[in-house]
């Protein structure tokens, strides 16, 4: 690491020393939590954007679907796992399902997958259907975050293809470009399987709450919104576009009579990217890949002349892993160590800063933001377009808690910390630590990362214990993030 951080509260006092003794527990087991909700509440106060003259534009790409969330341990039988665990790049067969299920529960790790049976599909939808506690609602990366940049007061543009009653789903503020009018869309269905935390499948536990994602998508791989929505970002303007949803093109199979469509698709994504003006802003949001083909694809045609990623430690291991060695990481640790992840978050920004450079990219990486369960993680360059990176931390991980208890209320009963007491910035060099203290729970010091002026800051979530919602969580806790860090 080049550049030691500033430790927060660099000298622990005997006050320090005395707080975190006697203020360990109070009536909700860990005295910390009320000052850090506290904290945290007050710099979002502080800090809100997105009103009057000053209100951001967001356009957002690419897609939606409509989400059948299903309690995945009541729809599958852990009696039809015949062997071990495995992992599946595609899924053909119920026995590769349940296989490739219980490989990423037994590891807490989200997954999404193509299912190409597609009758299979079908009929696990209907199975879906009867059980009492499914239900519907609207899914993909990009409605998600659309719902979430809008409520935080943004003018939204959203590409995606959509069907009437899907349309139903998206506040009347966000205006829909995709389809052409009176055209008949039929909307694609993800099947969320969730389960909690301590869940058991036969012999296996999950160690976290989390999701399993089934697709059988027939529109959202070729994008089918994109040409619709490049037509309207001239006259929109807006000050971020958001590209997401590009996981759909993952084992999907594209090449017809030796033509490449998927990358001819996102060839048609850059340029997109690349019409806008240079104050615009643009974020690519990262997702579960296991096709090298397509990951390397998006080291070439989409990261470099993006201005910002946001992704969760998994979805970070498996790019690091792609950037450095050309190799698919399928599952990582599910809540890594502070230290490992802001080492990989700076490795992954050195590679795509030479990449910048490599093809030739006006734009250049100068923020990225990694959600994990316990804690944010942004890193920014200074004096770029991206402000109020503590706020915008302190944020997300607010949003991390409310998305997944489905509330506003921030319920400290409800609430629990993973974070120490200290931590490593890096596992480097051991005596750099910063020291928590609750009273100021976002710790962010600068750095320099290849002669670049960083500045890196550490939220800690106060992490939902009563999990109502899954998926559709980093998506809400990206959009969070990004919303205090644009001016208009």
């Amino acid at each position: 690491m080049a550049g030691a951080p500033v430790k927060l509260g660099s000298i622990l006092s005997f006050c320090a020393v005395f707080y975190a003794i006697f203020y360990r527990r109070d009536n909700f087991g860990d005295g910390r939590l009320s000052a850090v909700k506290e904290h945290l509440l007050h710099l979002e106060n502080e800090n809100k954007v997105g009103s009057g003259i000053h209100q951001p534009k967001v356009a957002l790409g690419y897609g939606a679907c409509h989400d059948l969330f299903v309690n995945a341990t009541a729809l599958l039988n852990p009696k039809d796992l015949k062997g071990s665990p495995e992992h599946f790049n595609e899924i053909t067969s119920k026995e590769e399902f349940i296989k490739s299920f219980a490989y990423f529960f037994k590891h807490g790790a989200a997954a999404e997958r193509f299912m190409s049976n597609s009758e299979l599909y079908d009929e696990l939808v209907e199975q879906s259907l009867k059980l009492p506690d499914s239900r519907w609602t609207i899914g993909g990366n990009a409605p998600l975050m659309a719902k979430r940049f809008h409520m935080e007061g943004w003018k939204v543009l959203l590409g995606a293809k959509m069907s009437k009653k899907l349309k139903s789903y998206i506040p009347k503020g966000i205006e829909i470009i995709g389809d052409e009018n009176g055209e008949e869309v039929k909307d694609d269905v993800h099947m969320i399987l969730e389960y909690r935390a301590d869940e058991k499948f036969g012999i296996y536990k999950s160690p976290r709450a989390n999701r399993y994602i089934m697709h059988n998508d027939e529109n959202n791989p070729l994008l089918t919104s994109l040409e619709k929505l490049g037509e309207h970002l001239p006259a929109f303007s807006p000050n971020l576009l958001v590209i997401s949803g590009l996981q759909m093109m993952d084992n999907f199979p594209f090449k017809q009579n030796g033509k490449d469509l998927r990358a001819e698709r996102l060839d048609l994504v850059k340029q997109q990217i690349l019409s806008q003006p240079l104050d615009t802003l643009a974020h690519f949001e990262m997702a579960s890949y296991v096709d090298l083909e397509l990951l390397l694809h998006l080291t070439t045609k989409v990261i470099p002349f993006v201005d910002s990623i946001g992704m969760n430690e998994q979805e970070l291991s498996n790019l690091i892993s792609v950037l450095e060695y050309g190799k698919v990481m399928v599952v990582a640790d599910s809540n890594p160590r502070i230290a490992t992840a802001l080492d990989q978050m700076r490795k992954t920004f050195q590679i795509i800063r030479q990449k910048n450079t490599e093809f030739g990219s006006k734009k250049k990486l100068t923020r990225i933001h990694v959600h994990t369960l316990a804690y944010q993680a942004i890193l920014t360059v200074k004096d770029s377009n991206w402000k109020r990176t503590k706020a915008a931390a302190a944020k997300a991980s607010l949003t991390a808690h409310r998305y997944v208890c489905n509330t506003q209320t921030i319920a400290l009963d409800k609430s629990k910390l993973l974070l120490d007491d200290s931590f490593s910035t890096t596992t480097d060099n051991n005596n750099s630590r910063v020291f928590f203290e609750a009273a100021k729970p976002v710790a962010c010091w600068d750095e320099v990362l290849d002669n670049y002026e960083v500045d890196i800051c550490v939220a800690p979530v106060l992490i939902c214990t009563e999990a109502q919602l899954t998926a559709g969580a980093g998506d809400n806790i990206s959009a969070a993030g990004l919303v205090l860090q644009v001016e208009k």
